[in-house]
């Protein structure tokens, strides 16, 4: 048999994997002569205790026997043969969003693996109990039931049942949950205290509000009880913390606390310090420049503010940008703005400048957004205090606005409507105007009268009475001044017929005989 293979970092204690196969084998190996021969032997250790095949020499770079091989660029997958998703279909299901998982906790932890991280999808969950049982650090929360992290082989096991089972998220966050602790583990050289560690691994899931209100439920109760576990507890080897739901909520919410107070880059520097200080509470110190004690005070000051709806704010979600995408297509530019304001936080504090670029584009459409929206508002006001005029121009300014989004963000029924409105009232102030000015010509009167009824018509639709009542006071006055010129005119006509009915009565026949 060839040289024993080097093997991965013992500290964090016995290997896991399915019977018969050591996952070690594909971190860092060498395909050697001879090793295939090993395989017999393996087959015949399978009763053995998890300390005694740790101890066996490796197989050579390959899957264990029943397992089917696919790759991404970070991940190899090696899926048991099983008759409801082989190898393909599932790198075709899980691969793109394990990678852009792998992508944003790469930049979050600044460390990776230093080989592809193995991830063994087991078709038998007995085979999945058996490797999850031989860790020494098991998962405390949901992501248990689907994966068990094997920090010292770079490896993840998972079952694939209970993957089937439930939704596309769930299998992504239980997939970035471990890779999360492998990540933890490279970047503290496996040192991370069991609490830290899985917070961290909490944290960088995509955030699902249900279960982050359960663990603000379960911190509120544990708190108005005094049952807050300490953080000395918490990240024990082995937690004093009977209640493991409990331990992993506060391990969330402190987590999210030092990164919510300090900021990412404090808490990466953490991380390193944790791999070559003595203790957590050393590590913690010299970073933040604060004894823990003092640190865990001020998480205690700032859990009723946290628990109050704090909980909804994660820096690592903001890496997905499709949120606010999809708010500012609907034109909610608030809330998009809100949440474009952690991504550029976060893309600030990674100094990821192409990110901040992309994010700062999208802020400048959501400030452009609420502009409009603003002016939009003053339009309304204008209308209602029945400036016009105003209410005109603020349109114009609204519509330029807009005409700098995307047509799919454009109310243009809102626009519409403002624009009839407001040309309504500039046209009915208009020809009342024109109303006033033509009511002095008798000649004039029947264009003077339209132009009143138009605006009256016009300010009456539009609610305002003020000026409805002044194209009524212009259409009374020219009523009145045309009653008064027929009243005339019918009294001079009957003075006329008067006086030639008089002269025909007093004229009488000719007294003279003109012709002789």
């Amino acid at each position: 048999m060839g040289p024993p293979i080097r093997r991965g970092n013992r500290r964090s204690g016995a290997a896991g994997g399915p019977a018969a196969w050591h996952p070690r084998a594909l971190t860092g190996t060498r395909i050697v002569p001879g090793l295939l021969a090993c395989l017999p032997l393996l087959l015949a250790l399978l009763g053995r205790p998890a300390s005694a095949r740790a101890a066996l020499p490796e197989p050579p770079f390959g899957p264990p026997p029943g397992y089917a091989t696919r790759e991404t660029p970070h991940y190899r997958f090696f899926v048991q043969a099983n008759d409801r998703m082989d190898a393909v279909a599932f790198r075709a299901a899980y691969g793109e969003t394990t990678e852009r998982g792998f992508a944003e906790l790469a930049a979050v932890f600044g460390a990776v693996p230093p080989s592809k991280i193995i991830v063994l999808v087991h078709a038998d969950e007995t085979v999945f109990r058996e490797a999850a049982a031989a860790l020494n650090r098991p998962e405390p929360t949901v992501a248990g039931a689907l994966v068990a992290t094997d920090r010292a082989a770079n490896t993840i096991h998972l079952v694939l049942p209970r993957l089937l089972t439930g939704s596309a998220l769930e299998a992504e966050n239980a997939l970035r949950h471990a890779t999360a602790h492998l990540m933890v583990a490279v970047a503290t050289d496996q040192r991370a205290p069991r609490g830290i560690d899985e917070g961290i691994a909490q944290y960088v899931e995509r955030p699902v509000n249900p279960r982050l209100a359960r663990i603000a439920a379960l911190l509120q109760n544990a708190s108005q009880r005094g049952d807050l576990p300490s953080w000395s507890d918490l990240n024990r080897p082995q937690p004093r913390v009977q209640d493991a739901d409990l331990a992993a909520a506060e391990a969330y919410a402190v987590v999210a606390f030092l990164i919510d107070r300090y900021g990412l880059r404090e808490f990466q520097r953490f991380l390193v310090a944790l791999g070559t200080e003595p203790d957590w509470r050393v590590a913690m110190r010299s970073v933040y420049e604060r004894a823990p004690d003092e640190i865990e005070r001020q998480w205690q000051d700032s859990l009723p503010r946290w628990l109050a709806g704090g909980w909804r704010v994660n820096l690592v979600a903001a890496f997905d940008l499709r949120p606010a995408i999809d708010l500012l297509a609907k034109a909610h530019y608030a809330a998009a703005k809100e949440a474009l304001d952690d991504s550029q936080r976060l893309a600030t504090e990674l100094g990821d400048e192409a990110r901040l670029a992309e994010v700062k584009a999208l802020l400048a459409q959501a400030d452009t957004g609420l502009q409009a929206e603003a002016l939009m508002g003053q339009v309304q006001q204008a209308l209602e205090r029945h400036t016009y005029d105003r209410a005109h121009s603020l349109l114009d300014q609204a519509r330029q606005q807009y005409d700098r989004l995307p047509a799919e963000q454009r109310p243009m029924g809102s626009l519409e409507t403002y624009d009839r409105l407001t040309r309504a009232g500039v046209q009915a102030a208009l020809d009342l105007d024109e109303a006033s000015r033509l009511a002095n010509s008798w000649a004039d009167y029947p264009e003077a009268r339209a132009a009143a009824v138009d605006a009256g018509t016009a300010f009456a639709q539009l609610g305002d009475e003020e000026m409805a009542q002044r194209a009524r006071t212009i259409l009374d006055d020219l009523d009145a001044r045309q009653r008064r010129l027929v009243l005339m005119l019918a009294a001079l006509a009957a003075l006329t017929i008067a006086w030639l009915a008089l002269w025909l009565w007093a004229r009488g026949p000719a007294e003279l005989d003109w012709t002789g």
